[in-house]
Order: structure tokens, then sequence, then C-alpha cells
């Protein structure tokens, strides 16, 4: 099995790496082609993790991961051939390609992590009772900040601080200097804008501080990175909902306990990284109004998440070994016939956490168990007649 999962990664990523070699394409950096590589690794080890996977359940919960993954590491390889082998007439074909891979990203990425808490929260609803509330979820947020990207597909260029900030540069094309801002207000009257017409002239004050805020957009290509505003803060809110389902997620496992299938949580932990720092890149490559500034956060972004990958790549691959082992095949069935019968399943990041955290007395074989538990088996251990008296009643 390691051999298929390894020649069939290595098939795509050879692929994938040979593509550029023969192809024509845009701009790509080496942390983006790290980074398709190992999310193409992911894809294949979830796929292989729904392929051997008996549990029903669980092997829905990887459906959705190889999904996000295969756009992830694969469809995503296409974009730096828009405009070139692909839809080369196309002028816009590589920002439009970009936009709509950005959106169905997180529409993903969302339906894995939200449908994998609603699946904890209600283990005792369907398969497509869970997907009913999951993309009842998921779609409420997803129109509220990406409905205006299906309406327009131009919705970008359309927005007011685009559309201002082409009518300064309209005015000072010919010039050899940028005026200050100062300047510009008092030479241009930017005007408000709705649904990409204007509806009026801002006032003196309200036209200065705007030539404040969009001057240094002016220079050279930073004024992409104000392109890229609205749906990269559409990014920020949806992965604030995604962090705020997976501390749901910790928080009624903390309260609960009930039995998850092996490495979930640790998965689960890294998406919570994960999303953070998607913030983080998202907010930062905003904040950063120079270009060049732009690309080096996005490159340093991309490096993290390639870290963060590798830790999620071994964590999809030790469960894959689990669920193929007799050991797993017997948790993984008994926890799908008969959860509440079973404690949690501990493995090795869980001792190692509990020997480096916490004291070794209060936990003898379950994940947690309670001391007043411990003293009874010890009673148990040390006291024979009260066994026997105890297996009576019990």
């Amino acid at each position: 099995m390691s051999m298929k999962v390894v020649s069939i990664w290595g098939a795509i990523s050879i692929a994938l790496v040979a593509s550029l070699f023969v192809f024509n394409h845009g701009a790509i950096y080496p942390a983006d082609v790290f980074n398709r590589i190992i999310q193409s690794l992911l894809f294949t080890l979830s796929l292989f993790i729904v392929i051997k996977d008996h549990n029903l359940r669980n092997k829905v919960i990887f459906i959705n991961f190889s999904i996000f993954f295969f756009i992830c590491g694969i469809i995503q390889m296409l974009q730096i051939f828009m405009g070139f082998v692909l839809f080369p007439s196309e002028q816009y074909a590589y920002v439009l390609f970009w936009q709509y891979f950005l959106i169905t990203y997180i529409f993903f990425l969302s339906i894995a992590i939200v449908y994998l808490v609603i699946d904890l929260l209600f283990r005792e609803f369907k398969i497509y009772q869970k997907y009913i509330v999951t993309l009842s979820i998921v779609l409420t947020f997803f129109i509220l900040y990406f409905n205006p990207f299906f309406s327009d597909p131009f919705y970008l260029y359309n927005v007011e601080e685009i559309k201002q900030w082409k009518t300064i540069e309209e005015k000072i094309e010919s010039e050899d200097e940028i005026p200050t801002p100062a300047e510009l207000a008092s030479r241009i009257t930017l005007q408000t804008w709705k649904d990409g017409k204007p509806i009026g002239d801002l006032f003196p004050e309200a036209n200065l501080r705007q030539m404040e805020y969009l001057s240094p957009y002016l220079e050279g290509d930073n004024w992409m990175v104000l392109l890229t505003k609205p749906l990269y803060m559409g990014h920020i809110y949806m992965n604030v909902l995604l962090i705020g389902f997976i501390l749901l997620f910790f928080g009624y496992q903390y309260k609960k306990d009930p039995p998850q299938g092996a490495y979930i949580d640790k998965m689960m932990f890294l998406f919570l990284i994960f999303c953070s720092m998607e913030v983080l890149h998202f907010w930062g490559s905003l904040k950063s109004v120079g270009w060049n500034s732009y690309i080096e956060i996005s490159n340093i972004g991309q490096y993290i998440t390639v870290f963060l990958e590798l830790l999620l790549a071994l964590f999809f691959s030790l469960r894959l070994a689990f669920i193929t082992s007799a050991q797993g095949e017997f948790y993984e069935s008994e926890l799908a016939i008969n959860p509440q019968q079973i404690s949690r399943w501990r493995d090795w990041v869980d001792d190692l956490v509990l020997s480096h955290f916490f004291t070794s007395k209060p936990f003898l074989g379950r994940f947690f168990q309670s001391t007043s538990a411990n003293k009874l088996e010890q009673n148990l251990t040390t006291n024979p007649s009260h066994k026997a008296s105890y297996g009576k009643r019990h």
C-alpha cells in the first residue's frame, strides 16, 4: 500500500513539475511548487483512506478532505497556464480563474471542517442530514461574503476603491512624478460609486482622506494589492468562522469526550493553526501596500503552509496505517457499532503530552480516567475478597 501511495503521488508530482518545463506559463515561485506537491500527497493519502476505511461515517469525512486537496494540489496548477496555454486570447483569464479558484478553495475547506464538527455534535444524524446542516451553515456565510462575485464576474474591477484609483491614474498617467495627496485633492474630486456607477462627489475632507489612502497604490504595480482586498476580506471572515467551529469541536470534546476516529483530533488541531495562519497571511498581504512586499509575505506564508501540510501528511499517513492494521480495524469497527462502550484511542502524541505535562498516576489505561476509578482498581487488586464481591454486584 505504501508503494501504491508513493507511486501515485510521484506520478502526479512528476506531471506537475514536467508541465512547467513543457508548457509556457506565468510566474511561479518555488514555494508554490512545494505547496502543490505536498497537497497532491495529501490528496493521495485522503483517497486511500476513503478506499481502506470500513467506517462509512469516517469515510465521508475524508471524501470531503480528498476533494479539497484535489482542488488545491491539482486544479490550482492550471492557474499559471491561464492566458498562455489555456485561453491565450482572453485578457482576464488569469484573474478570473484565480478569483473563482480562491472562492472554490474556501468553500470546500469550509465543507470539510464544518461537516466534521457537525458529525461530532450530531452523531445520531444520517449522513444526508449532516450535509443539509453543513451546507445551510456554509452557504449562509458564503453567499454573504461572495455573492457579488457571482452576480458580476468583474466585481473586483467595479468596487468603489478601484474606480476611484482609476480616476486618479487617468488624470496623472502623463506626469513624471506622483503629486502629493493634497495636490491631488485640489485637482481631482473623487466620486462615490454603487453597482459600478457614480452616484455623487465626495466632500472635501473625505476627498482628501481618500487621496491619502489611495496615493501609495499609484506606484508601480501596487494597485494589484488594492484589487485583491474584497476577495481576501471574504477569505478572512470565512477562516474566522472555521476557527470558531474548530474551537467548538475541541470544546465539545473537552466537555463530552466522545470517541473519535484515530488522529482526527490531531488533524483538527493542525487545521486550527492552518486557518489562523490563513487569516494572518491574508491580513498581512492586505496591509503590505507595496506589490513587492506583498509577494514576499505571500512566499513566506506559502512556506509556513508547506510545513503545516507536512504535519498533516504525517497524521494522514498514520491514520491510513492505523485503519489498515488489525487493532485499527477492530477499534474503528467498534467505534461504528458501539461507540459509547469503548474508550478513546491513545496514540504516541497523547503519550508524549501526558508524559511531559501530566503526572502519570491518574492515567493508567484510558485517555482520561478519574482518580477515584484508579483507587477502586488498586483496591480490587490488593483485596481479592473485595474483587469477588464487586464482580457479583456488577
